[in-house]
């Protein structure tokens, strides 16, 4: 049901000067809606950003740099990324106080417990060629997929050909999500993987 004007009005003027809790948001959005002045960052102490690498390489630097100048007191910023390469560094050291690195495992390079193995396949030929591999590899597998319409059609062409399959992402509801986190912890063991 949508908001009257008069309650609208009031919602954008509790959220602006009292500030949120918690925002969970990509760069372009945030910096829009901090633009637009619908919140503030006025009480915010603390950043998070997830993949860092890939949203600098999808070219949101300026974004992020904009967001960073509208916090008005010091700020803890946690950069998260697979890799370090030359330009995150660079940009921590340019937006970050005294930024610190905490690598998991050894830096720059594959867990030694991981099989890499890379086949070039056309785009058409992928769909086929995945349920090859799935064909001579034992449960539990996890795909990882681009985007949400690409786990639904993955998942759709899988069930039609016989495999069990489900598909987590952002549209799917939280009670969803726990039960096949349940089912997925369950079927992997769980405890002898801790």
């Amino acid at each position: 049901m949508p908001l009257t004007p008069q309650w609208t009005m009031i919602l954008n003027y509790f959220l602006y000067y009292s500030g949120i809790h918690i925002v969970v948001a990509t760069p372009g959005r945030l910096q829009d809606m901090l633009a637009k002045k619908k919140f503030n960052l006025d009480l915010c102490t603390y950043l998070c950003m997830d993949e860092a690498d890939r949203m600098l390489d999808m070219g949101f630097e300026e974004e992020v740099r904009t967001i960073l100048s509208y916090f008005k007191h010091q700020r803890q910023t946690i950069l998260y990324s697979a890799t370090m390469p030359k330009k995150i560094q660079d940009f921590a050291r340019s937006a970050l106080v005294q930024p610190v690195t905490v690598n998991v495992g050894r830096a720059g390079a594959a867990n030694l417990d991981v099989i890499q193995e890379v086949e070039y396949v056309k785009q058409e030929a992928k769909i086929v060629y995945l349920l090859e591999c799935l064909q001579k590899t034992p449960p539990p597998v996890l795909i990882f997929a681009e985007n949400k319409n690409d786990v639904d059609d993955i998942q759709e062409y899988l069930l039609l050909k016989g495999v069990e399959t489900v598909a987590i992402h952002g549209s799917k509801s939280e009670s969803y999500f726990h039960l096949l986190l349940f089912a997925w912890l369950h079927v992997c063991d769980f405890e002898s993987t801790l």
